[in-house]
């Protein structure tokens, strides 16, 4: 494929397809957009999108109620763009998460990737992404590393110091609660019938809210495929007054971070995280029975369900460890410990260090950490995958 060669296979759409999406080195890829008063920085964007060495087939921009001129600049843009653009007004208010899940609906690629209206993507993004894909069917979401910039895109920090995932995560091998940033993301578009699902599900870092259209995708992907992660800094995260996302420098926990995580009150995050875990354990559920999905995906899909079903039962305990009566915090922690909560052998484990926390700050001193320790955020680090299947884990069977 030679630089500038739109990545479009129209006539072949139709061909042989693996259920995991398109058994070829070139699929198509739709670049979805959300825009909303980004008149200051989208030409920029726009621009860079036109430069990349593998062109999207289409770019979908759904405007979520624009006062400058965002719309006149797209439109602009779109009379000479190398690829074909699609500008849609939303009719009403949707919110930044609705807005792109809006324009997910509107793709019609074999990949679709997220693009917010401000950064700047590097020529080869969309190649280097695109490869990601084409060299494993099973690889259903792929994201990448960014560079840090101001609103003038001098240079600031890497966005992620050091990888947030293994180069290659297989199916349910990640920590549960992990996720990336959509501006980094690309999924394929096998994928999008579970956007049905998105309205009911609830954020895991923030009570109340909706779950962001990123952590949603990744969640699903993270549970029927592979996740991919490119250490590479394929795009431009621009810091200025209007992000939506968190624009802090990512860096490793001092020694005082981790002091004040291990003596934070963790007793309401667990229960929050067992809430949680009941809601995605019901999404998998109904995705394993959704018609749309390849019979592969479903099967996953029940899998995952009775994993994130597994894990409601240890955070209820976890958060009895800390925070019941002296000897009903002791039979829980017996409990958890019966279940492989700590045991590398289980399908989930918090580990052993976390046995050792819980003994200490849990069992012997919650009255104290409950008094003094501060509040702690809707968070878990410690919980991640052993070395066992669901099946073969005690843990089903508590489920």
């Amino acid at each position: 494929m030679t630089a500038g060669q739109t990545c479009t296979h129209a006539q072949e759409r139709a061909r042989e397809m693996t259920e995991a999406g398109k058994d070829s080195s070139e699929l198509d890829i739709s670049v979805v957009m959300a825009t909303y008063n980004g008149a200051a920085h989208i030409r920029e964007q726009l621009d860079s999108l036109a430069a990349q060495t593998c062109l999207p087939a289409e770019l979908i921009i759904t405007d979520d109620g624009s006062t400058d001129a965002t719309l006149d600049i797209a439109a602009d843009f779109a009379r000479t763009a190398p690829f074909a653009v699609q500008i849609h007004r939303n009719p009403e208010r949707l919110g930044y998460k609705g807005n792109f899940m809006r324009a997910v609906g509107l793709a019609s690629g074999d990949l679709i990737s997220f693009c917010d209206q401000d950064d700047f993507w590097k020529p080869d993004n969309l190649a280097k992404v695109q490869r990601a894909f084409a060299d494993d069917p099973d690889v259903m979401m792929v994201f990448h590393n960014a560079r840090l910039v101001d609103a003038q895109r001098n240079p600031i920090s890497t966005f992620y110091a050091t990888p947030p995932i293994p180069a290659v995560a297989r199916p349910l091998t990640l920590q549960p609660w992990s996720f990336s940033y959509g501006f980094m993301q690309t999924f394929r578009s096998v994928l999008k019938p579970a956007a049905v699902q998105w309205p009911r599900m609830h954020d895991h870092y923030n009570p109340g809210k909706e779950m962001g259209h990123d952590l949603y995708f990744f969640l699903v992907a993270s549970g029927v495929g592979t996740i991919v992660y490119l250490d590479d800094e394929l795009a431009e995260y621009r810091i200025h007054g209007g992000n939506t996302v968190g624009s802090g420098k990512r860096t490793k926990p001092t020694l005082i971070d981790r002091w004040r995580y291990r003596l934070e009150d963790r007793a309401e995050t667990y229960r929050y995280l067992a809430r949680m875990t009941v809601q995605d354990s019901a999404l998998f559920a109904d995705l394993a029975q959704d018609p749309a999905l390849p019979d592969a995906l479903r099967e996953r899909a029940r899998t995952a369900a009775a994993a994130w079903g597994a894990l409601e039962k240890l955070y209820s305990t976890r958060a009895e460890v800390c925070s019941a009566s002296l000897p009903r915090r002791v039979a829980a922690f017996v409990q958890l410990m019966r279940a492989g909560g700590y045991s590398e052998r289980s399908f989930w484990t918090f580990g052993g260090r976390a046995m050792k926390k819980d003994a200490v700050l849990g069992v012997l001193l919650a009255p104290l950490v409950r008094r003094f320790g501060r509040e702690s955020s809707r968070t878990d680090r410690a919980c991640h995958r052993g070395h066992a299947s669901i099946a073969a884990s005690p843990q089903a069977m508590a489920a």
